[in-house]
């Protein structure tokens, strides 16, 4: 299920309304510094009428403000909660046991790599559609592929995301990153997808597999190993995905 925050944040990415992108971005600035105006006070803040911050707060699927409000504050009760002890840290000694669950988590995603390679090995063409936060992964991903003679497009779905309106992705290989807490644009490009593609690879977490369409042909995985889910682990279990993907490629030389 997809948190207050993570639908605010979504409302900071989204640029067809810029009142809402400014309240949301007041917002967020706010729960980080365990700061919760009232609306009369977030409306002064902002420059806007309080009728405009429940607008916003119908925009995150709340019934009003005074919803909201009240939702944010126990996420940020429960982030409080979860946050770890640095004293428990140990600061002499290297922990792998991240890395070891990553690891094992990949190999449980064997045959999902293998068909992927499988697909990219036979035009040398693919797509990648990712989310705002997965783009610095899948620019990685990208620069390995294009050394290997792939050619290989990412989708910017913060720049443009009518792309996909654009282009005949029927017969297309593309693969979705569907992770992080900025998703909104993409699950737009999903619902088109899912209309014309049955090529797609789609990776995704639990927070977001109720957001992803069950289609048949669609080959999908979650990234769920035991570990914490943190963006900078989640950022190296792609990594390594893609790094086992990469050496399924065939490299072969089309020019002797």
């Amino acid at each position: 299920m997809t948190s207050i925050y993570e639908r605010i944040e979504n409302l900071v990415k989204d640029n067809r309304n810029t009142t809402f992108k400014s309240i949301a971005k007041k917002i967020l600035d706010d729960f980080n510094e365990g700061i919760f105006k009232s609306q009369n006070e977030l409306a002064e803040a902002c420059f806007v009428s309080m009728s405009t911050i429940t607008q916003f707060s119908k925009a995150a699927l709340c019934e009003g403000y005074k919803e909201l409000i009240i939702r944010l504050k126990i996420e940020h009760e429960n982030a409080m909660k979860a946050k770890p002890n640095h004293a428990e840290i140990d600061y002499h000694n290297l922990d792998t046991e991240h890395l070891e669950h990553i690891n094992n988590w990949v190999m449980t995603c064997s045959d999902f790599i293998l068909k992927l390679a499988s697909e990219i090995n036979k035009d040398k063409k693919l797509w990648i559609a990712p989310s705002f936060q997965s783009m610095p992964v899948a620019k990685h991903f990208e620069n390995i592929l294009i050394n290997q003679g792939v050619d290989v497009r990412v989708m910017d779905s913060s720049i443009n995301l009518e792309i996909v309106r654009h282009f005949d992705f029927t017969d297309q290989l593309i693969l979705v990153l569907m992770t992080g807490r900025d998703t909104l644009t993409l699950s737009r490009i999903l619902e088109y997808l899912e209309k014309i593609s049955k090529n797609v690879f789609l990776v995704t977490t639990a927070n977001h597999i109720t957001e992803t369409p069950d289609v048949e042909g669609w080959n999908k995985i979650m990234i769920n190993y035991s570990a914490n889910s943190d963006y900078k682990y989640r950022a190296h279990a792609l990594l390594t995905l893609f790094l086992l993907i990469a050496e399924k490629i065939d490299n072969t030389p089309k020019i002797a």
